[in-house]
């Protein structure tokens, strides 16, 4: 991916569209019958466009949901079938406790939906940060710090580094936990202080712009996650800093 430097930050060049013409001179005129039958055609899909549009939570764009509805997230009313067999789930009381579980109706099996488990780092250098800018959901447009989910097979360690190198292109140190933040409903966030060791700083599909801030700078009122506030706020505190927010 090719960049651009700018001051403190990183951020993406933009894409070409790729798309190629060809054949030149304007374009021939289609037959009657041709046109007759398009037109036909474009009468009958009209409705479905404005069933489109007028559905709460669409845009003008033909079946693009607008931001509003929400990223979709695997919960315990979102899985329906299960991942062994195939056949459909029913929630079902699993003793000991008598609490409702996912159950395969065919093969028994119990799918209970544990928390998901991110690592990420807080990288340093020359008394910065580092913070990304996000471009997915949850959380787009919005400040946060290298970080990601763990993939099996791996331990929470190397998924923070490898989280770090794949989301900004540096390699790091782990240089000691800082705390582990979890909520109800939500992924366990385990964060470590990292120390920038080598690489080249590059975005990924997942930020549009790196940039290294002082305490001073962190942008209090734009972070993506209540788990980021309240790292920045215990890594700060370790330096003896006051938050900004």
């Amino acid at each position: 991916m090719v960049g651009r430097p700018r001051g403190n930050a990183w951020t993406r060049a933009p894409r070409t569209s790729g798309r190629l013409t060809h054949g030149v001179g304007p374009r021939p005129a289609e037959p009657p019958a041709i046109r007759e039958a398009g037109q036909s055609l474009r009468e009958e899909a009209d409705p479905l466009r404005r069933s489109v549009k007028e559905r709460p939570g669409a845009d003008a764009t033909l079946g693009r949901v607008s931001d509003s509805s929400g990223p979709r997230v695997l919960s315990p009313t979102t899985v329906r079938f299960c991942p062994l067999c195939g056949a459909p789930l029913a929630r079902e009381p699993i003793p000991p406790d008598q609490r409702e579980q996912a159950v395969c109706t065919r093969c028994r099996f119990v799918f209970y939906l544990n928390p998901k488990l991110v690592a990420a780092t807080i990288p340093e250098q020359d008394g910065r940060i580092l913070l990304t800018r996000r471009t997915i959901d949850p959380g787009r447009g919005l400040w946060t710090f290298p970080g990601g989910f763990v993939d099996y097979g791996e331990t929470v360690t190397d998924g923070a580094v490898r989280e770090t190198f794949e989301e900004t292109g540096l390699k790091v140190d782990l240089a000691g936990l800082l705390n582990v933040y979890t909520y109800p409903a939500a992924p366990v966030i385990v964060v470590y202080k990292a120390v920038v060791v080598g690489g080249i700083l590059t975005t990924c599909d997942e930020n549009d712009q790196l940039e290294w801030v002082t305490p001073e700078e962190i942008p209090w009122g734009a972070l993506a996650f209540q788990s980021t506030r309240e790292a920045l706020r215990e890594w700060m505190g370790l330096r003896g800093l006051t938050p900004g927010g």
